[in-house]
């Protein structure tokens, strides 16, 4: 069972800055960068694939920095009290367990990472508490729902709004994730090459076939796409009551299909919330003048055999509870952010034998079980 270090650890913002340094202000501040500093972001939540590890190691040269996914690790969440460890396995960049995993309440599970070169690391045991339910979602489309940095504008969504009942004579703290869903139609494109049970290359000159060959999905298929900002909450000056229409996340206008969004409101401990509110504060405070500079941030991971590293990073276990809401976007006006693939045509010249479909693989990011709460 781990234990904390003997050192408190204390991470100052030049740590940081490599992590969440995206622009830059009038008034230039002085960061100091880190080669070699490992971050480890761990999360088990009760809904199955809503739990995975990412581990990365900051990379620093004369000219850039950058952080680098740490491969070949041998990642496991350990149930405190019954040994019990679930091996995680890399897909896209990240840690994730068997599809079919899942926390449960009350169940208290620590972080095991063994890294390539032999380090290992250990979090904090955390406990899985229930969490509050939802009471209503709402969705509303705005033109120009927020700026875009990848397109230099304003961009179309839909933004949804939480309504929830805060208990009573308790002290809560909030923590949103969303996933959406939509149906694709095509489940494989091949660059300079061609689908025979995976992407064959083939000779770009060869007269007639196309720089690419896309493949229609041989059956129901749904893209599964991720949120990624922190949206935190604490019942500080609304304890005990309702809290309506609150915004909790973004849908961009990508695809102009019928999407499913999941929302999951977590119940967070309160050493939890202030993890996750100071890199809130890095993030949203990165160019104002008047930013104020965040706190220490202080996760739970540490190196069991060296108390002076260094760990950025934190492991979260909480309990979910779930709502969906669905949108239509199939009318809207504006473009899609996407552009959108042109399908190869039977009438193209292709090799042979001829194949239009491929599968749809099932990974994180695409799944072919119609998600719950879909209507057609």
């Amino acid at each position: 069972m781990p234990t904390k270090p003997n050192l408190f650890q204390k991470v100052s913002l030049f740590f940081l800055s490599f992590i969440f340094l995206t622009c830059t202000d009038p008034v230039k501040p002085d960061y100091q960068f880190v080669d070699g500093l490992i971050y480890i972001d761990g999360f088990i939540g009760t809904a199955e694939r809503s739990s995975y590890v990412t581990i990365k190691e900051s990379n620093v040269t004369k000219y850039n920095y950058k952080n680098i996914f740490v491969s070949g690790a041998n990642v496991y969440f350990v149930n405190a009290d019954s040994k019990e460890k679930i091996q995680l396995f890399e897909e896209n960049s990240q840690y994730v367990p068997p599809p079919n995993f899942k926390g449960e309440l009350e169940e208290s599970w620590f972080l095991e990472v063994n890294l390539p070169n032999g380090k290992q690391y250990l979090s904090e045991i955390e406990t899985i508490n229930p969490s509050v339910p939802i009471k209503e979602l709402n969705a509303t489309y705005n033109k120009q729902l927020e700026f875009s940095e990848d397109y230099d504008r304003y961009v179309p969504g839909h933004e949804i709004s939480i309504t929830f009942d805060d208990p009573e004579n308790q002290t809560n703290y909030y923590y949103w994730q969303f996933k959406t869903y939509d149906k694709v139609q095509i489940c494989k494109i091949c660059n300079h090459g061609y689908f025979r049970d995976g992407c064959i290359g083939f000779d770009p000159f060869l007269p007639g076939y196309s720089d690419y060959f896309t493949y229609w999905c041989d059956s129901d298929c749904w893209q599964i796409d991720y949120g990624n900002k922190i949206q935190i909450f604490s019942d500080k000056f609304s304890n005990g009551t309702t809290t309506t229409s609150l915004p909790i996340a973004n849908i961009l206008l990508n695809r102009k299909t019928k999407v499913l969004v999941e929302i999951q409101q977590f119940s967070l401990t309160p050493k939890a919330y202030n993890y996750y509110r100071i890199i809130k504060d890095l993030i949203d405070n990165n160019g104002g003048f008047n930013a104020p500079l965040p706190a220490a941030l202080i996760g739970n991971i540490y190196n069991p055999q060296d108390s002076n590293e260094y760990v950025l990073g934190r492991f979260t276990a909480t309990s979910a509870t779930t709502m969906y809401i669905m949108i239509d976007r199939t009318l809207i006006q504006e473009s899609q952010l996407e552009p959108q693939i042109i399908p190869l045509q039977e009438t193209d010249p292709a090799p042979m034998p001829y194949e239009y479909t491929a599968p749809c693989e099932e990974n994180r990011y695409r799944t072919s079980i119609e998600p719950e709460g879909w209507i057609e």
